[in-house]
């Protein structure tokens, strides 16, 4: 009886103790470090719904050109920001570059002119009015100075 009793006393605190695991690591992301959120407190990993895809390129010498597809439906227009902060601060400064009217196309497409040299972060917010429906994960370009 008394064996009994403390097999079943392991397996709670075996159970609690993997309950505790997983909720703790459910705000990391694969490669350890804490989960990326912006300003707005969405978890860029998991709010890409509604994008087709997301890539920055460069474009000149002192440009980027941002391209997405959006097939999620819900959206009145996109906001594209941008960041030469550190994007894993929830603290930085996402400025915005351009104001996209949504128009039904499959792709949309803007370019930032006369950027300075560092790194440069991008993402694209989807919107319907005031409310961000979903946003890309970040794209990152590095300008080098002349």
């Amino acid at each position: 009886m008394y064996l009994y009793s403390n097999i079943n006393i392991m397996r709670s605190l075996f159970a609690s103790l993997l309950l505790v695991v997983l909720v703790a690591t459910s705000s990391f992301t694969t490669n350890g470090t804490p989960a990326a959120t912006d300003n707005d407190g969405i978890n860029n990993a998991s709010s890409l719904a509604g994008f087709d895809f997301f890539r920055t390129h460069r474009q000149g010498k002192d440009g980027i050109t941002s391209t997405w597809g959006y097939t999620g439906g819900g959206v009145t227009g996109y906001v594209v920001e941008r960041t030469y902060e550190d994007v894993s601060d929830p603290y930085a400064y996402w400025e915005t570059v351009a104001l996209v009217p949504e128009t039904g196309a499959r792709s949309y497409k803007f370019t930032n002119t006369s950027v300075t040299p560092g790194f440069i972060s991008y993402r694209v917010k989807a919107m319907n009015g005031n409310t961000v429906v979903s946003v890309t994960e970040v794209s990152t370009v590095h300008i080098v100075a002349h």
